[in-house]
């Protein structure tokens, strides 16, 4: 299955899966600008994965992603989650990896993740206990993408919510100080067909890395870039996940997620005992979301909503 993880990285420099998407998410176009950033020239990663797709599936990328079961119902779902269109009638079993908490209970047994607990608003004591000791936590929606209510909070007194559709339910996450030259750091990596494929760096100025700056990675002796004062290439162009997604338009709301984008004309050095578990940790949850048996999945909070 096509995945992008996103990984942070500890003060002690190991790497925590906190999220995994599904369907055709975003990495591979975002590999290719650090890449033509830091070597001017395009990285092959498109025809990498169109390789890997007829060696592993007998078909095109484009024609494997449309073999996809729940792929139809996937479009309109993501829609919704950005709180555009109607929740789609087919619920394919495969929609509920897109619930964090489903998403918690599959990957934590083989990849390392921050301690995550599904949140009660109604429930103080129970947020309390969780937050004892931890200093900061993270609370973030459990259908949620692109950072949207991603909130960290110090105190069970700031856990005010307030209903946002399509609301499904909140999770609090302990915070991770993930960080690089004073900068917060997120790492995408994208796996395919049992391979690991790329990664690069998103880095940013405010409290979440979502949508930063992004920079090509290469292996190093520290974690930092190599010139954290050097400036950014800015694109305007239309990602290759997009061409392949929407067709011929994709929604107005989405055009600063897909088409501009930052690049650091610096690099980002990460050693090579981090970039090893990324890599491994991102195969083996390539592999386990390629054996799932879908139906048997815990149901998703979409489901208990809407009562299905």
């Amino acid at each position: 299955m096509y995945l992008g993880i996103d990984f942070l990285l500890t003060p002690a420099g190991d790497p925590l899966v906190v999220d995994v998407n599904v369907g055709l998410p975003g990495g591979a176009h975002e590999y290719d600008l650090t890449h033509r950033v830091r070597w001017g020239t395009p990285s092959g990663v498109f025809d990498r994965i169109e390789a890997l797709s007829r060696r592993a599936y007998g078909a095109p990328f484009a024609s494997y992603l449309d073999s996809l079961p729940f792929i139809a119902a996937l479009k309109p779902f993501k829609l919704w989650m950005d709180g555009h269109g109607s929740l789609p009638s087919d619920l394919h079993p495969a929609l509920r990896l897109e619930d964090k908490w489903v998403q918690y209970g599959l990957v934590r047994p083989i990849a390392a993740m921050p301690e995550t607990t599904v949140f009660d608003p109604a429930d103080s004591a129970d947020a309390v206990r969780f937050m004892a000791g931890k200093g900061r936590v993270v609370l973030k929606r459990r259908l949620g993408r692109g950072g949207r209510g991603l909130r960290i909070v110090q105190s069970p007194s700031d856990l005010i919510v307030s209903p946002e559709p399509p609301g499904c339910g909140w999770l609090l996450q302990e915070h991770i100080d993930s960080r690089a030259d004073g900068r917060t750091l997120s790492l995408r990596a994208v796996a395919f067909a049992g391979e690991f494929v790329a990664v690069y760096a998103n880095l940013s100025t405010r409290a979440t890395s979502n949508h930063g700056r992004l920079a090509y990675v290469e292996p190093g002796d520290r974690l930092g870039l190599v010139d954290p004062s050097a400036g950014a290439a800015s694109f305007d162009e239309r990602s290759w996940e997009a061409g392949i997604w929407f067709g011929a338009e994709e929604p107005a709301y989405l055009r600063h997620n897909l088409y501009e984008e930052e690049v650091s004309l610096s690099l980002l050095l990460v050693p090579e005992r981090m970039l090893t578990a990324i890599r491994e940790a991102s195969v083996s949850i390539e592999r386990l979301y390629e054996s799932l048996d879908w139906a048997a999945l815990p149901r998703a909070c979409f489901e208990e909503r809407e009562g299905r």
